[in-house]
């Protein structure tokens, strides 16, 4: 589904206040209905004068969700194929709801590739068993990766150095 839980979304706006006024380039992977950016632009606008770069896969959700006008700049790809390097320096990425679409090792190399560029990456990730399939003919919404637990999350990234974890979502923060 194009959209992000509701849950988390208080400490990340915490943790976003903290840097936002030194955050100028924000990353935002599997854009979907764009809930990072309306977040942090409209309804807390501590990023509002920040560039926005989205990715999202499925082509037919920057239309529908007109993500051409709301985001600086919108790429139409597979985040595993995205070279990050290409992008200059990021301070912030949101990888809301992204990494549990591909496999473990496919997230691994995703984060590892944005650590190279990016200053802070925000995870915010099911943490329960949670089955998804594809929704309205898109594949990428499905779960490829469906039983992510905090502990294996916090096992996975040493990068991780702070992390929240309500009843069904874990957020956590990298930095190198």
């Amino acid at each position: 589904m194009p959209s992000s839980s509701k849950e988390g979304k208080s400490i990340i706006r915490e943790w976003v206040t903290e840097f936002g006024p030194n955050v100028q380039t924000v990353l935002d992977l599997g854009v979907g209905n764009g809930t990072y950016h309306r977040l942090f632009t409209k309804k807390s606008p501590a990023l509002r004068g920040a560039q926005w770069i989205g990715i999202e896969a499925w082509e037919p959700y920057i239309h529908r969700f007109d993500l051409l006008t709301r985001y600086n700049k919108i790429i139409n790809a597979d985040i595993r194929a995205v070279d990050f390097n290409t992008l200059g320096k990021i301070d912030l990425v949101f990888a809301g709801d992204v990494l549990e679409h591909i496999t473990k090792e496919e997230a691994i190399n995703v984060i590892d590739n944005l650590l190279k560029v990016a200053k802070r990456i925000i995870v915010s990730i099911p943490i329960v068993h949670f089955p998804q399939g594809e929704e309205e003919g898109n594949p990428y919404e499905a779960h490829v990766k469906d039983d992510w637990s905090d502990k294996e999350m916090l096992e996975t990234f040493s990068q991780i150095k702070r992390s929240w974890t309500g009843n069904k979502i874990g957020v956590y923060l990298l930095e190198l």
